[in-house]
């Protein structure tokens, strides 16, 4: 017997014998002593064993000792409300000290359920994270792909408002959001925000760390221009992450009001989802210098014929109530680039562009050839037309040292604005002649 009782107590599960007809614990190891907060046996044994391990005056209602077998081990699962741990049990009938008694084994499972559970939640969590990479790349459009893959991760974290915001030197802008059903919009209201605002997460993301609150009221005190600023936005927690570039931070996307039980395990998640926010945003400002090289002068700035034609062409020109343009064609560029040589010529098509771009305002303003610009005025009333007709021929005259013919037209209505933009040039090469009526 001292063999076995010394076996029973090298094992980690838990061991134990009762008697079958008094229900009088015989036996318990070790790892049952101490799993039960007992020292020794003298102090458990012969005592009932619902007292001892279930903390119970009588019998358990589920006791299940005449279901067992001396044949083969039944097996079940419980939990302890003493130790508050779940076990898988395995018993059989057998024979302790000439009586008849249930010999059972009890096996810890709780951890290995954690296990489960831990394995589980990081499967939902990768899975999440490969539908979010997925969703930023199944758009063309990368502000799509970026607004689609917020909501997924807005949704996921059961949060109120996901966005982005974008550093640039001493201020950020909020540059993307998603907001759930019935949250207001905050992205109209945080521009050009200083960065100042960040002091407190800064070393964090220097750190590439996440930044959590979960009670906003902590910071109340030791942070209240932050508090300030989040509270006015109705956020009580967030989980905000950096997104770097060569160790730069560059801006960062966060999740106000999130509903997940602990933000630190979905931290890492999140920095993975960083690193592919980055590339899109990078992608994008490539793309963006792009289109912009094709669409732009590359002496003055203007826009140029390209994007004259995709200005003209496009369908939004239907919904217009009026259309005004004025054309424009520097005098005298050949006699300078003649005279003076092409870097005078440059320079006077420089200039008169930026008096150009001064008077018409908010107007585009293109340049379709070496000497040749175009203002187009979308909606514009025909006074407002004539107004700026009048101030570009003033400002043109020679003065600034920029000579130019100007001519407007104005349409309502319009469709084909071909036309138009013949009628405007017709009326510039009129002034023109006017300009040049003593050599012609």
């Amino acid at each position: 017997m001292d063999k076995i009782v010394k076996e029973f107590d090298g094992v980690k599960e838990i061991v134990y014998v009762i008697d079958a007809d008094s229900q009088e614990l015989l036996f318990i190891n070790q790892a049952g002593l101490k799993a039960f907060g007992y020292k020794t046996r003298d102090e458990v044994i012969g005592k009932k064993c619902y007292q001892v391990l279930q903390g119970i005056a009588t019998p358990c209602a589920y006791c299940n000792r005449n279901a067992l077998s001396r044949e083969f081990y039944t097996e079940w699962e419980q939990r302890n409300e003493i130790t508050g741990r779940k076990y898988q049990m395995k018993g059989r009938m057998t024979e302790w000290e000439e009586r008849e008694a249930c010999f059972v084994i009890a096996d810890d499972r709780s951890n290995m359920d954690l296990q489960e559970t831990d394995r589980n939640k990081r499967q939902e969590q990768e899975r999440i994270a490969m539908e979010c990479i997925k969703m930023m790349h199944s758009s063309a459009e990368i502000e799509v792909a970026i607004n689609n893959t917020l909501e997924i991760l807005g949704s996921y974290l059961n949060g109120e408002r996901t966005y982005i915001f974008r550093v640039h030197g001493e201020y950020m802008d909020n540059s993307y959001e998603w907001c759930a059903e019935g949250v207001t919009s905050e992205i109209d209201h945080l521009q050009h925000m200083p960065i100042t605002l960040l002091d407190r997460w800064l070393p964090h993301f220097d750190q590439n760390e996440c930044v959590i609150i979960k009670d906003l009221e902590e910071v109340k005190d030791s942070s209240p221009e932050e508090y300030a600023v989040l509270k006015a936005q109705n956020i009580h927690s967030l989980i905000t992450v950096p997104m770097m570039d060569k160790e730069k931070l560059t801006g960062y996307f966060g999740i106000d009001n999130p509903q997940a039980e602990n933000l630190e395990d979905v931290s890492n998640i999140l920095k993975i989802l960083a690193y592919f926010f980055q590339s899109l945003l990078e992608r994008k400002m490539r793309e963006d210098y792009l289109k912009k090289i094709s669409f732009t002068d590359g002496m003055t700035g203007a826009w140029n014929r390209n994007a004259f034609i995709r200005d003209t062409m496009t369908e939004d020109n239907k919904g217009l109530f009026s259309i005004g343009v004025c054309y424009v064609d520097i005098n005298g560029l050949k006699r300078m680039n003649d005279t003076k040589g092409h870097e005078a010529g440059d320079a006077l098509i420089r200039q008169t562009y930026q008096v150009i771009h001064s008077v018409a305002e908010q107007y585009p303003v293109y340049r379709l050839g070496g000497d040749e610009f175009i203002v187009l005025c979308r909606n514009v009333s025909r006074e407002k037309l004539d107004l700026l007709e009048i101030r570009l021929k003033q400002e043109l005259d020679g003065r600034n040292h920029c000579s130019a013919a100007v001519g407007a037209s104005f349409l309502e209505n319009p469709g084909d604005l071909t036309k138009l933009i013949e009628e405007a040039d017709q009326r510039m090469y009129q002034d023109k002649l006017g300009h040049y009526g003593k050599e012609k």
